[in-house]
């Protein structure tokens, strides 16, 4: 669920594509990342892209990225991709608070968080 780009230069690491809410591209700036808690990142990334998912393997993974790195958005909105994978929602807008918090707007985490609160149409809040 990435919808991160990078050209894979260090030194452009912190400029990357994110979909927003709405389905569209957005360029976001991040601080570039430790490269323990990028090793992590990327580590939690190929747990989450197996067929099945290995879920506890990329919580792991990411809990040491965020020890390395714990203002990163990007490793919070990881964070909530994976709970809420592991169907605890709860825990997913925890981790996604965090992102927004850090980052007001943030695209990525503002995507994710409308996944699990899907909007409300008229007829189904008169329900």
């Amino acid at each position: 669920m990435c919808g991160c780009w990078t050209n894979g230069y260090t030194a452009n690491r912190g400029l990357h594509y994110v979909t927003n809410a709405e389905g569209k591209q957005v360029l976001v700036k991040s601080t570039p990342p430790a490269p323990a808690a990028y090793e992590a990142y990327l580590r939690a990334r190929l747990a989450l892209e197996r067929d099945p998912p290995r879920l506890d393997e990329a919580r792991g993974h990411i809990l040491d990225a965020l020890r390395w790195q714990p203002d990163e958005p990007q490793l919070w909105t990881v964070r909530g991709e994976i709970e809420w994978r592991a169907g605890d929602f709860a825990a997913a807008e925890v981790a996604l608070a965090k992102a927004l918090a850090l980052r007001p707007g943030y695209p990525e985490a503002q995507r994710l968080l409308a996944q699990i609160h899907p909007p409300r149409t008229n007829a189904t809040a008169a329900k």
